[in-house]
């Protein structure tokens, strides 16, 4: 078990290394078509940089750009502003919105961001660019452009050149420096006299075509394949509708959602969501994507209770409650999509397999006893899932999802990946009411999708999973549920769920059924591209031996320029068996409450990975029938914790 950890963990940080190595990312592209007369108005919205000779200085994170190709007497350069070819000096971490327009009468031309090794030659290598594919001429006074989101991932002096033919070894090219200052000696680009070829427009320049090899000519306005792609990919490619060729990723999960909805399993969180992760586009339209956190802190709660569990652990704990996920995506043919996603911690390294001390939390056990007042560690793998999906039209696609472990269609997206608890280290104590199943062993959900609405339905293992952190516990397809999803706009999600559980405390094997209903809504806003705001009230009921106990919840989450202000109020009912009493009160209902507001200052933020000094206060309440456990009704508990997560996609 070890050497496979170790290899996990290796794999991890080979990923990491390939996302950063990369130093632009295109994170979408919209193909276009502009005509004469509309050209000056669009030049009009430009961001307008300092000019300095042949230099444009940008100031802002968010940077709107305008490129033409050359007029008749200059064909290979680029025109920006009015300059040719000017260096474009931008800050660290900034959003290229860079719409490039195919003025040309004769020629296909691009335009690429990135490293170019050594001396341009016929044909750059664009294996670590990103940027347009190969804009046809002008046809019928109608000019061919692409709408480009970039987004600069690594500081120092690159370039941006056009890959068609010799055109950038000809001079269509210029320097762009990305948080840093272009030196005196910076070289640029010399005038040159090109003689047009009738076969360049035949070459597409992908990696394992030779010079001067030919491809049947395309129509005039086709478009051009991207790097590394075989023809027609582009229309392939998950997002793409073919009609009006505009690109959006979609999820992982399903080819017919927006990549923010993204969540735990198959739920949804509202379209305007901000995705943190590292993102990187693979040849053939595939894309690879890793999300994740870890909080490093010290914690101690406000109550005289032993919430250890089989002689292990303490009220007061240094640990580190983390999450990682790998998610890829490729397409199949023109309308479907195989998905993939891995999800573990490192919690049974770090937590012990006892977990960490969390007033009123309950669910699974240790070592054979119940665990209570102590959130249980999660496995080392929470979810391996395969995915396929196939879209019927831009509103309608069915997909199914399997994993061993994986989250069955029932309850909200999970805490951790909620954008309004994301930044709270602590696992609501409702958990168990309202979203614990995010882990079995073994599950299947088949669903379909209505573009702003989705039902599906899943089979599932029931019980929660045993002590054994590092194992993959048996199989079972004995519990069903079923979920309707609904995202009104683009700020909302809301979800109604129920699910049959069979045998799900491996402590209560007296609980031979279990229904688990759960509602929710989840509201987030993106004021501005440094502000955030995020919400969520999300109801849960459990139903077995006779009785129904609830939970209420309510967190928010203000992500402010470099600070964040969230909290979270719940409510729930649990029995006494649930907070592991002694016999004469198992088996009544207490009603406690946990309220928590924190606040995290970004030490770096937008640079790739966000790193975050934070501190939460959180208040524990119980009636007086309690105090006798507790020391009494009122608990007040603290932590500080370094966050660490990559940063936001789009900054």
């Amino acid at each position: 078990m070890k050497k496979l950890l170790f290899l996990v963990l290796a794999a991890l940080v080979l990923s990491v290394q390939a996302f950063a190595h990369q130093a632009f990312t295109l994170v979408s592209s919209e193909k276009k078509t502009v005509k004469e007369v509309d050209l000056a108005a669009l030049e009009k919205s430009q961001t307008i940089g300092k000019k300095d000779e042949m230099t444009l200085t940008f100031t802002e994170n968010d940077i709107r750009l305008v490129a033409t190709t050359g007029p008749e007497d200059d064909l290979l350069s680029y025109r920006i502003q009015g300059i040719r070819n000017p260096t474009l000096v931008v800050p660290s971490g900034a959003t290229l919105r860079v719409l490039l327009v195919n003025v040309d009468g004769d020629m296909k031309h691009d335009i690429r961001f990135g490293h170019v090794m050594g001396a341009f030659i016929a044909n750059p290598d664009i294996s670590e660019t990103a940027g347009a594919s190969k804009l046809a001429p002008v046809a019928d006074r109608v000019m061919q452009a692409e709408d480009l989101f970039i987004k600069a991932n690594e500081d120092g002096m690159y370039k941006y050149f056009c890959s068609v033919a010799s055109h950038a070894k000809d001079g269509m090219w210029g320097n762009i420096a990305v948080g840093v200052k272009p030196g005196a000696n910076t070289s640029m680009p010399e005038r040159t006299k090109h003689v047009h070829s009738a076969d360049e427009d035949k070459m597409d320049n992908m990696p394992g075509m030779k010079p001067g090899e030919k491809k049947p000519e395309k129509k005039a306005g086709e478009m051009s394949d991207m790097p590394g792609m075989k023809k027609d990919d582009m229309t392939k490619m998950p997002g793409m509708d073919h009609s009006n060729m505009q690109m959006q990723m979609s999820s992982v999960t399903n080819i017919g959602d927006p990549m923010e909805r993204e969540a735990s399993g198959t739920a949804w969180n509202p379209d305007s969501s901000p995705v943190f992760a590292k993102m990187k586009m693979l040849d053939g339209g595939g894309m690879l994507m890793l999300m994740g956190d870890m909080f490093v802190r010290y914690k101690e709660v406000g109550s005289t209770r032993n919430v250890s569990v089989a002689g292990k652990g303490s009220n007061a704990k240094a640990d580190a409650p983390s999450m990682f996920m790998l998610m890829y995506s490729r397409p199949i043919g023109e309308r479907s999509q195989f998905g993939f996603r891995g999800m573990m911690s490192l919690d049974p390294i770090v937590e012990q397999g006892f977990g960490y001390p969390l007033l009123y939390q309950t669910g699974e056990e240790f070592r054979g006893q119940p665990m209570h007042d102590r959130q249980h560690p999660h496995d080392l793998f929470s979810e391996l899932a395969v995915t396929f999906s196939h879209k019927f039209d831009d509103k309608r696609s069915i997909y199914v999802y399997a994993g061993y472990p994986g989250e069955p269609a029932l309850g909200p997206p999970m805490y951790m990946h909620r954008v309004s608890g994301m930044n709270n280290p602590d696992a609501p104590i409702g958990h168990h009411w309202q979203d614990s199943t995010h882990i079995t062993f073994g599950v299947v959900t088949a669903g379909f999708s209505f573009g702003k609405a989705k039902i599906e339905a899943s089979m599932f293992n029931g019980r929660e999973p045993d002590s054994n952190r590092w194992n993959f516990d048996k199989p079972r397809f004995d519990s069903f549920s079923g979920r309707l999803s609904f995202n009104p706009t683009k700020n909302w999600a809301f979800q109604v769920s129920h699910g049959y559980i069979k045998s799900p405390e491996r402590s209560e094997p007296e609980l031979r059924i279990l229904h688990r209903t759960t509602a929710s809504a989840i509201y987030n806003r993106k004021l501005d591209d440094e502000r955030n705001w995020a919400s969520t009230f999300v109801w849960g009921q459990n139903y077995g031996n006779g009785e129904g106990t609830n939970a209420f919840l309510f967190e928010a989450d203000y992500d402010f320029y470099k600070n964040v202000v969230f909290g979270r109020i719940e409510s729930v009912q649990k029995t006494g068996h649930d907070l592991v009493l002694n016999a004469a009160d198992l088996d009544k209902v207490f009603r406690v409450g946990a309220y928590s507001v924190g606040y995290i200052r970004e030490l770096t933020r937008n640079k790739g990975i966000d790193v975050g000094l934070g501190a939460m206060m959180t208040i524990n309440t119980n009636p007086d029938s309690l105090a006798t456990y507790y020391g009494g009704t009122t608990h007040g508990g603290w932590q500080i914790f370094m966050r660490f997560r990559p940063s936001k996609i789009g900054h």
